[in-house]
């Protein structure tokens, strides 16, 4: 359980270094924040959530929720 914390916190650390929120991720996608929270604390799923997180950090999904990717294998070289 700690790994999906800190995890949640990383995320949240790269999208206010990359100048955004969850809160304009939800406003953005028209959902509530604790929807957008859910996904990036794993406690429930939405690609949709997990794509526009990715986009703004600028990573894939995989990247952050690997076990939800398990096909992607990194960006070649």
């Amino acid at each position: 359980m700690q790994d999906l914390r800190e995890r949640h916190l990383k995320t949240q650390y790269e999208l206010q270094r990359a100048g955004s929120s969850f809160n304009e991720i939800a406003r953005e996608l028209g959902l509530s924040h604790s929807t957008v929270l859910s996904v990036s604390n794993s406690r429930s799923v939405s690609a949709k959530v997990q794509a526009r997180i990715a986009e703004k950090i600028g990573v894939h999904p995989a990247e952050i929720w690997p076990e939800r990717y398990p096909e992607y294998k990194g960006d070649p070289e």
